[in-house]
């Protein structure tokens, strides 16, 4: 990959080096490119700066001469000759003076004409009599046509309906025929007088060749080489400074602001367009310059600067090939050494570099792996052979002292003890390390334990940590220090570990301490004693220290104290709460059994299993005598009874079984409740049955009403009348009113229907037939005389 001649592939730290070297290289040429396309773009807006300004210039002068021909036009219509001309109505008394009026408006004009010297030619145009009147002389209209405007281009109708518009006011483009017969392109004012007739009066034709209009830019050289023109507000071209055609489809919709500019391709060249507006008329002076004119002079300064980037890379690629093969030779001698001699090789895809930070990487890593193998087999080892040593089952073949040797093992005295510890809980540890998997995090708890363990061991005597099943044993080896001290120190070092592992890492253990033995023989013993201890933890709780001396101890003092107490009557006084459903009774019961068995002295584990099976026994005979309640609970909930049985402390069993007998009296508390409801719905249907029968019966009586109803079943009236509405969502009164009318419209619909209402009132319970009426209708919404009517008309 790397130990070829010098070349480029896509890992190689050529590639790398080459791309450094480029942006070294590249970084100045980029600056003077950058460079370069600033001043570019500065000359350019200076060139464009220059250009606005001559058109600037060419706009003032022009302003002026338009300003002279609008000056002019003002003077002419507001001459006093010729608005007498114009709007008097004196020639039709003395028609012989209009000819001499005509005359004199010729000398004013005359005067006009060395006044204004700017301006080329003007003519005032008279359309009642098509006459022309121009300085010291007038003329027929054709003829002054043919003098001044006679062309193919512009023929004698046109010229007529430009002088003959009415409300005509503006710059045109007109061709005239000067004294010696030259047509020259001029741009004409037109100015036409107010008429009150709708005919036109006169009208004013000022007009300045294109020669004196671009005279002043005769020594513009870029306006010379280009197009000027001037527009109109029509954008018509006035005049222009160019012999040649105006740009084919110009646009000149582009020409909408006071001031811009724009680029335009014509033909296959690129022009550049300025446009500026008069200041005081609605004319555009418009530049249309090819924009090969502008860079002319800059050309050999970009051709210097291509030259230029063109040699500063050539070189710099020579200059980065030589010092890429000078450099790279050290790099490519050293892979090959390491790839000569290391399992690795060259197949390793990333530069030299890497490869090399991989090859070292990769040979500390193997190192590494295998002194640790060699320490974890060690320690596997010496681990199998202590979990050997506490069951006693070494191999007799070996010599023990060859056997200690052979696994690091070095006990300092005869004496020893064994620390049995077992993990009650560990979620808050396992939650900190979610993403491993759950055997990992098993791993790493037993060798944290390990190692506090064997470190607080280690600060006075030596301990070696092994595991066994789920538990972990640790066998202490004392030193030569006093005998009173070492029980203190071994209950020291299981407290500190207790404490610390569930601080510092959430991990809750029960330990269990055998006694000091002396000699290696008893190794064994010691360890079935930590297991004995641990045993106790049904009774003493979990998360404790167990001394397998100190219960010991309190067994031989207390061996007649400690009794089993369970009697019968209690047994069944617990039984009675649990049917009752007298929860807060029944855990008080539990609590006191419980109470009384373990409370110092305890009684022994024997007896504290057979306890709670004995009470787990109470409880499932309880559950059996209550009918539904095995079907609804126990088949449903097995796994409760097997976690109730399975407990491992005194603690645990408590909380399953006052869980267990809370649920099983809220059962048979509602149970209670319910039959409780149902016996007073059926007396309440009783009620309400007896009551209705007894008003069916006796509706005919005057002296029904709430009160006697009441006095009849010994209850209260209101009462009596509420529970009856609650019941069938009628009051009594309603009920008895109800009951009377629908007696009444069966006499009033019966064969015998001739019977009159006072009659019938008194049969069905009122005293009168005010009320029989007054009834009736607020039930039936009619009168009893008009419900007989509508049987009638049936």
């Amino acid at each position: 990959m790397f130990l070829g001649k010098l070349r480029f592939n896509r890992h190689s730290i050529l590639l790398t080096w080459f791309i450094t070297y480029m942006c070294i290289l590249f970084l100045p040429i980029g600056m003077s490119i950058i460079v370069y396309i600033e001043s570019s773009r500065t000359l350019e807006a200076e060139i464009h700066e220059a250009n606005k300004s001559l058109l600037k210039q060419l706009r003032e002068t022009m302003d002026n001469q338009f300003q002279a021909m609008e000056r002019l036009n003002l003077e002419l219509t507001w001459n006093v000759r010729v608005r007498e001309l114009l709007y008097s109505n004196k020639y039709e008394t003395y028609p012989n003076e209009f000819r001499y009026d005509l005359h004199m408006i010729t000398q004013d004009l005359k005067l006009f004409q060395t006044a204004y010297t700017s301006i080329d030619h003007f003519y005032i145009y008279y359309a009642p009599d098509n006459i022309v009147i121009q300085p010291n002389v007038y003329r027929e209209g054709r003829f002054a046509y043919q003098l001044t405007h006679k062309t193919d281009s512009f023929r004698y109708e046109q010229w007529l309906s430009v002088v003959e518009r009415k409300d005509a006011k503006g710059f045109i483009p007109m061709t005239r025929i000067d004294d010696d017969g030259k047509i020259h392109r001029t741009a004409a004012y037109i100015s036409s007088y107010e008429s009150d007739k709708g005919t036109p009066v006169a009208t004013n034709v000022i007009m300045i060749d294109n020669r004196r209009i671009f005279h002043a830019i005769e020594n513009m050289e870029l306006f010379n080489q280009g197009h000027v023109g001037i527009l109109n507000e029509d954008n018509q071209l006035l005049v222009t400074n160019s012999s040649d055609t105006w740009i084919d489809d110009f646009p000149f919709g582009k020409l909408d602001r006071s001031s811009g500019f724009f680029y335009i391709v014509q033909g296959g060249r690129k022009y550049e367009v300025f446009y500026l507006s008069s200041k005081h008329s609605p004319l555009k002076y418009v530049s249309v310059i090819p924009s090969s004119l502008y860079w002319e002079k800059a050309e050999r300064i970009r051709k210097l600067t291509y030259m230029s980037i063109g040699i500063s890379l050539l070189g710099g690629m020579v200059l980065s090939y030589f010092f890429l093969r000078r450099n790279y030779n050290p790099v490519r001698r050293l892979v090959q050494t390491f790839s000569g001699k290391s399992h690795i090789g060259t197949t390793v895809p990333d530069n030299e570099f890497h490869y090399l930070q991989y090859a070292v990487d990769t040979t500390l890593s193997e190192m590494e792996k295998i002194a640790l193998q060699i320490d974890q087999q060690h320690h596997l080892l010496q681990a199998n052979f202590i979990a050997k040593l506490l069951k006693g089952r070494l191999d007799r073949r070996i010599p023990f002292d060859e056997a200690l040797t052979t696994h690091r093992i070095r006990f300092q005295s005869n004496a020893f003890a064994v620390l049995l510890m077992y993990v009650e809980e560990s979620e808050p540890f396992f939650e900190r390390y979610e993403g491993m998997q759950a055997d990992e995090v098993l791993k790493l708890l037993h060798f944290i334990i390990t190692n506090v363990v064997e470190e607080l061991a280690a600060q006075q005597y030596q301990g070696y940590v092994t595991e066994i099943g789920d538990s972990m044993v640790c066998l202490i080896n004392f030193s030569r220090s006093e005998e009173d001290e070492r029980m203190a120190d071994l209950l020291r070092i299981a407290r500190e570990a207790q404490s610390f592992l569930r601080s510092k890492f959430g991990i809750y253990l029960t330990l269990s301490v055998s006694a000091i033995h002396e000699g290696v023989e008893d190794i064994p013993q010691a360890y079935v004693e930590a297991l004995d201890a641990m045993e106790y933890k049904l009774v003493m709780g979990a998360k404790e220290i167990l001394s397998y001396e100190q219960i010991r101890k309190e067994a031989d003092d207390d061996a007649e104290a400690g009794y089993y107490y369970y009697p019968i009557q209690v047994e069944q006084q617990l039984m009675n709460y649990v049917k009752i459903g007298d929860f807060d009774k029944a855990k008080q019961t539990l609590e006191e059994v419980i109470e009384r068995n373990f409370r110092p002295p305890v009684v022994s584990v024997p007896i504290a299993r057979c306890l709670m099976l004995n009470m787990v026994s109470t409880l499932i005979k309880t559950i059996s005598e209550i009918g539904d309640v095995q079907e609804s609970f126990l088949i449903r909930n097995p796994k409760k009874i097997e976690r109730l049985t399975a407990c491992d402390t005194v603690h645990e069993m408590q909380a399953q079984m006052t869980e267990m007998l809370r649920l099983v009296c809220e059962f048979t508390s509602s149970k209670r409740q319910l039959n409780i409801q149902q016996s007073k719905k059926r007396a309440l249907d009783e009620l309400v049955r007896s009551v209705t029968v007894f008003i069916t019966e006796n509706y005919h009586d005057p002296n029904l009403n709430i009160s006697m109803i009441g006095d009849r079943f010994g209850m209260k009236a209101t009462y009596l009348s509420k529970l009856f509405k609650d019941h069938n969502g009628e009051g009594l009164l309603d009920f008895i009113n109800k009951t009377r009318v629908e007696q009444a419209k069966k006499l009033i619909s019966g064969s015998d229907n001739d019977k009159s209402l006072n009659h019938i009132a008194g049969n069905v319970g009122f005293n009168d037939v005010n009320a029989l009426i007054r009834t009736f209708k607020k039930y039936e919404g009619i009168t009893p005389g008009k419900y007989k009517e509508l049987l009638g008309e049936e």
